[in-house]
């Protein structure tokens, strides 16, 4: 909605919520990845980044072929929402040619990654990888 005092207040509200359920359950790589993202949106980027990095090394994609690369993809919005382009963009170019990565419709249409449309490297990655198929 472009209402960044909105979001900022959401944020806000949300944290200390995803702050009591990661104590709950420090393990959970789940709340870890919802942390970071709230991290990511209140601007505390080194810390959004150690809650998605924390969430890759619990639900690595070696031991979870499913989920694992769903974590790597929320790691890439962290870095997408944090100004991390390049790392961002290396997740994306991977996740594209992994079973259960990121798809090119979703990036085409998903607004989480609008932060990279600007980038001629983010459409060149779209426009490589709708070639292969």
């Amino acid at each position: 909605m472009n209402d960044k005092g909105k979001a900022v207040s959401a944020f806000e509200r949300a944290r200390p919520i995803a702050e009591k359920a990661l104590r709950e359950s420090p393990n959970d790589p789940s709340r870890h990845v919802i942390l970071g993202m709230i991290l990511a949106g209140l601007g505390e980027k080194e810390l959004a980044i150690a809650e998605g990095k924390r969430a890759v090394e619990l639900l690595p994609e070696s031991e979870d072929a499913l989920d694992g690369p769903k974590t790597t993809i929320a790691l890439a919005q962290i870095y997408t929402w944090t100004g991390e382009t390049d790392q961002a963009l290396r997740i994306l170019e991977r996740s594209l040619s992994t079973p259960s990565g990121v798809t090119i419709p979703l990036l085409r249409l998903d607004p989480m990654w609008d932060p990279l449309r600007s980038d001629p490297r983010f459409q060149a990655l779209i426009d490589s990888h709708e070639a292969k198929v």
